[in-house]
């Protein structure tokens, strides 16, 4: 068994590779967290892998826990992934290819396995990310914005009056913004629905950029992360959630070891 660890800025996402299939992916938060507490619920006996990969962007410290973790209890070495300049029938875009995130270069690689073809790969995390790839499996390059919480906190760390109005925001981000279309009627919703539709008017404008290049066939589109099903609502373009594409991304790399 092949473990797969996707660790973003607030939460690590895992599943198993047996014989050669993806079981389903699992989650749990990590940011403010003990971390006793998630080690705990993560490394555990019974998993027993052969081999671990890992896709870390949570920086340094949470690599050092991963291979001391990882190490007394499995007396495994975990592998990390890298970004290269052309792996897995995909080229990197990047003059330099590590410069590029790995769980961006991760969701190229499964966007290119699920169906080669053009792609806008769209990742709505603590960050939003957009990449476009071509037929040939070429990256196109992307866009890095601030997430939806990010741009929710910017303003309201920026701001008097907003703020004050609109302090029950959290609640109203975790809804359905997309129910009552772009206008909202009350400041908390107008701070979310705000967020949400300047995320997907960029996704969207990525969405008409590709298909222009690619000769004005509509590309397929990706969605992951935490904010996926709120952006689809709110995005224009026809798009498939794929919550695990970076672990999909993974799990190709384990076979090109």
């Amino acid at each position: 068994m092949i473990l797969l660890l996707d660790i973003g800025n607030t939460r690590v996402k895992w599943a198993q590779l047996l014989e050669g299939a993806l079981t389903p992916q699992q989650s749990l938060l990590h940011r403010d967290v003990p971390v006793e507490e998630w080690t705990r619920q993560l490394f555990r006996e019974r998993f027993r892998p052969q081999r671990l990969l890992v896709a870390n962007v949570a920086g340094a410290a949470m690599e050092t826990t991963i291979r001391g973790e990882a190490q007394r209890l499995w007396q495994l070495t975990p592998e990390f992934a890298v970004s290269q300049a052309y792996a897995c029938e995909v080229t990197n875009a990047y003059p330099q290819p590590t410069s590029l995130g790995v769980d961006r270069w991760l969701t190229l690689i499964a966007a290119h396995h699920l169906a080669p073809g053009w792609a806008c790969i769209i990742d709505a995390g603590t960050a939003l990310t957009i990449d476009g790839l071509d037929a040939a499996g070429l990256h196109l390059g992307g866009l890095i914005i601030p997430g939806s919480r990010m741009m929710m906190d910017a303003l309201l760390d920026g701001t008097g009056d907003i703020a004050r109005k609109a302090r029950e925001y959290s609640s109203v981000a975790s809804g359905n913004i997309a129910e009552k279309g772009v206008f909202a009627n009350d400041t908390a919703r107008a701070v979310a629905s705000g967020a949400f539709y300047a995320l997907a008017a960029a996704a969207d404008r990525a969405v008409v950029d590709l298909a222009r290049r690619a000769g004005g066939d509509a590309p397929r589109v990706y969605l992951t992360g935490g904010d996926a099903e709120q952006l689809k609502r709110a995005m224009t373009s026809a798009a498939e959630i794929v919550p695990d594409l970076v672990l999909r991304g993974l799990a190709v790399t384990a076979g090109h070891a």
